[in-house]
């Protein structure tokens, strides 16, 4: 699971066009680290899984050993 340390503005009393782009801005910071690090998760578990499978097939015969 991913770690994601991302710090999202506290709404002001009032509304202020800069406090939304602020949350919006966090909000997708948030997004893509996630984004990209289920991506990693991913390749990783499929590398994982290509060198077990390799692993266990005999190289000429193709066949598990």
């Amino acid at each position: 699971m991913a770690r994601v340390d991302i710090v999202i503005p506290e709404p002001t009393p009032r509304y202020t066009e800069e406090n939304q782009r602020q949350v919006t801005q966090s909000l997708r910071t948030m997004q893509d680290k996630l984004n990209t690090s289920y991506q990693q998760e991913l390749k990783n578990e499929q590398d994982t899984f290509s060198w077990f499978i390799s692993w266990r097939l005999d190289t000429k015969t193709k066949e598990l050993i």
